[in-house]
């Protein structure tokens, strides 16, 4: 009804009202440590693949430097020069770990099997590479 004014609360009512507020506060404060806690992960993850990923285009600019291979300007022409040398190999995991640690894990922050079986694959890469030039 238009115009009844609401009685006051008790001070008990208060109190109990200040603890209900308090509690949800407290619960709440913890569900955003916990999601911030999830959110480094995720961020610390994502910057481990883009690490990775960097590593293997150091790796293909450097085998293309070698070859007298133009350094590339993007990943496109990255992937055909290595195509272009004869290795297919790091050119097909070029254009894998680009989605994978790249696009997915750096960009959409995604850390699944995907982005581990990848991050594999460019480490064993990288190894045999070093064993091959060393």
């Amino acid at each position: 009804m238009a115009g009844t004014l609401e009685r006051p609360l008790s001070q008990t009512e208060r109190l109990d009202k200040a603890r209900s507020l308090v509690d949800q506060g407290a619960q709440d404060f913890r569900a955003a440590e916990a999601a911030e806690s999830e959110l480094e992960v995720r961020r610390r993850a994502a910057l481990a693949c883009e690490t990775a990923f960097h590593g293997l285009v150091e790796l293909a600019d450097i085998l293309l430097e070698r070859a007298g291979h133009v350094l590339p300007e993007n990943h496109d022409q990255r992937i055909e020069a290595l195509e272009d040398i004869g290795r297919h190999d790091l050119a097909t995991l070029h254009s894998e770990a680009f989605q994978a640690l790249h696009i997915s894990g750096y960009y959409a922050q995604r850390a699944g099997r995907l982005q581990r079986d990848r991050l594999r694959a460019v480490a064993e890469a990288l190894e045999r590479e070093l064993r091959k030039l060393g």
